[in-house]
């Protein structure tokens, strides 16, 4: 597709946009790179949430459309290696899944995890900042949201909310977005069910803090993507609450 491209790190759409919105999606896909031998309960995990978070660049891709901007996704699966995760975080290269042994990590060592970082988290970053930068360079200070979704059950506990707003500095923008969300009828709740402020979205804190811009995590159930149509408009709040905080910001400057 024209203006789109993709390779070994990232899939970014619309690479070319200027738009005032920065979206990515660091779990999109639940694959592993060619020819990383798996078993059938590999297979299982890789499908489930813990290798992807289901339906997060679908909603993405949608939000990009509705803001005409453009979203870097990952490319392989947080189980190869988690790219909202910080080098020497225990959890970047996982070995288990529910006391499973993941075969691919089952051995591996330091070095590997040096060359898994050296080949797809520092490319996907550098990727995230040359978007940010080149907007900055053209006089336009986006707005950056990371779309992450979780499963409605984790060890025995439900989770009936809809949504959660990541931040850790940024509430007010985190409250106008949490507005149109709950304006489009979901449930929200704020740092649920992970915590901004416990280092839980790295990967868009890194940058928002890095260039001082606002920067938000969004966390959706995905027990919402049955539902018909909700995906669109949940895509369409997302927008709204996004341009009313690109607008703010704007005014403030």
């Amino acid at each position: 597709m024209r203006g789109n491209h993709s390779n070994n790190r990232a899939f970014v759409r619309h690479a070319g946009n200027l738009a005032p919105f920065v979206l990515t999606c660091e779990h999109a896909h639940g694959r592993l790179p060619p020819g990383v031998s798996t078993t059938a309960r590999d297979r299982a995990a890789l499908r489930a949430h813990w290798g992807w978070d289901i339906g997060a660049w679908a909603l993405t891709r949608a939000i990009a459309a509705e803001l005409r901007t453009g979203a870097t996704g990952g490319r392989w699966s947080r189980l190869w290696i988690d790219l909202n995760r910080p080098a020497g975080d225990p959890m970047l290269v996982r070995k288990t899944i529910e006391g499973h042994p993941l075969s691919w990590n089952a051995g591996v060592d330091e070095r590997e995890i040096e060359r898994r970082y050296a080949a797809i988290h520092v490319p996907y970053h550098r990727e995230v900042d040359r978007q940010i930068a080149r907007r900055l360079e053209r006089g336009v200070r986006p707005v950056l949201l990371a779309v992450h979704t979780y499963t409605p059950r984790l060890n025995g506990r439900l989770r009936t909310f809809d949504a959660g707003v990541l931040y850790d500095e940024n509430r007010g923008e985190a409250m106008r977005l949490a507005a149109a969300l709950r304006g489009a009828g979901l449930e929200v709740r704020y740092n649920q069910p992970y915590s901004g402020r416990r280092g839980l979205m790295y990967s868009i804190d890194r940058h928002g803090r890095h260039y001082r811009l606002p920067c938000l995590e969004l966390e959706i159930n995905q027990a919402l993507f049955s539902r018909p149509g909700k995906p669109t408009r949940l895509a369409r709040a997302v927008a709204h609450g996004l341009r009313d905080i690109e607008a703010r910001t704007r005014g403030r400057r």
